[in-house]
């Protein structure tokens, strides 16, 4: 009986201590996200704007791993908002790539919308 009763106690520790992890990931992965975007707003140079970029969609990558969870069944899952913010940076390196930074800076707004909309979407709670 103690064994169960402390094998429960252990379990419970540990999902509470996962998800206590998986919140300062994505808390983490987000700043990154901003201090990143800031950073390829601000850059002068394309190689230091594709650096942010590629900062940028690491930190959405690992920040999928999160499945975030809202109220509203009519609103995207958090995989389809970080899928959405993956292709938009992809799009925007695309155009850095091709030494069109200014294109490139205009690009990114559309990965303000994204960002936007899922703070609109899971912040709300």
């Amino acid at each position: 009986m103690i064994k169960k009763a402390l094998a429960t106690a252990m379990f419970s520790a540990l999902v509470s201590f996962s998800s206590l992890s998986f919140a300062e990931t994505l808390e983490h992965n987000m700043q990154a996200l901003g201090k990143n975007f800031k950073a390829f707003n601000k850059a002068e140079n394309p190689k230091d704007a594709q650096k942010a970029l590629d900062q940028m969609k690491l930190a959405a990558l690992d920040a999928k791993k999160v499945k975030l969870k809202t109220k509203d069944l009519k609103a995207p899952s958090s995989d389809t908002l970080f899928d959405q913010l993956v292709i938009e940076i992809d799009k925007t390196s695309a155009l850095v790539k091709a030494g069109q930074l200014d294109r490139a800076k205009l690009q990114s707004k559309n990965i303000a919308a994204v960002k936007d909309q899922g703070h609109s979407i899971y912040n709300k709670q």
